[in-house]
């Protein structure tokens, strides 16, 4: 068992350093969770460009981009070593969206805060038997796509969740019992972060209706 989960821990340890050529994974705070997420690394990729793109669109006076088409031919960074493609980009989009809402709405940026804080206390003793941080990757998407769709909902009355209390009943423990804490770190990190998202890009009048 210890030899297993020192292979583990050393697989891990060399995909981390493969990816570490990215200057947002050596980012001060949030860098735990950009490593342990490829979708979190492609949010942050994808927050960046929108966040800019939505205050050049509206300093030049531009109608605000709602289709996905609208983004054509914006380079998401993505590199080989960063984990699955198809993830990264999931996750870019995200957070170009809410970079783009951001941006263009003349909030701050905030994704570095926002990630800062789903990252604290999370450490790869929690994941020590996910190889390559597959359940907690898992875990975070879903958690994102969940939180989003309640903070978009009427019924939230604020963008903050603490990630602490968040539940996490919608692990398939079949598939490998092994896993189920390292996705639950990662759902409820990806929640908070997704609800934040789905508060603050719903309609500006159904925000203050909730805030009543």
């Amino acid at each position: 068992m210890a030899r297993l989960l020192l292979t583990l821990f050393l697989a891990a340890g060399i995909a981390i350093t493969a990816r570490s050529q990215d200057l947002h994974l050596s980012e001060s705070g949030s860098a735990v969770v950009l490593s342990h997420s490829v979708f979190a690394h492609g949010y942050r990729h994808g927050y960046e460009e929108g966040y800019h793109l939505g205050n050049t669109d509206v300093s030049v006076g531009s109608s605000p981009r709602r289709k996905a088409h609208d983004f054509r031919g914006l380079k998401t960074g993505y590199s080989a070593q960063f984990g699955p493609r198809k993830v990264f980009e999931r996750g870019f989009m995200a957070g170009l969206k809410a970079g783009y809402g951001d941006g263009y709405s003349g909030r701050m940026f905030r994704a570095v805060d926002t990630l800062r804080s789903v990252s604290a206390s999370l450490e790869d003793t929690h994941l020590a038997t996910d190889l390559r941080f597959a359940h907690f990757d898992e875990g975070f998407v879903s958690g994102y796509e969940e939180g989003f769709d309640r903070g978009g909902s009427d019924r939230s009355s604020t963008s903050q969740v603490d990630f602490h209390i968040v539940g996490c009943a919608n692990y398939q423990k079949q598939q490998d019992l092994s896993g189920e804490d390292s996705y639950c770190e990662g759902y409820r990190r990806g929640f908070a972060l997704g609800h934040a998202d789905g508060f603050l890009l719903r309609p500006e009048g159904a925000r203050l209706e909730a805030s009543k």
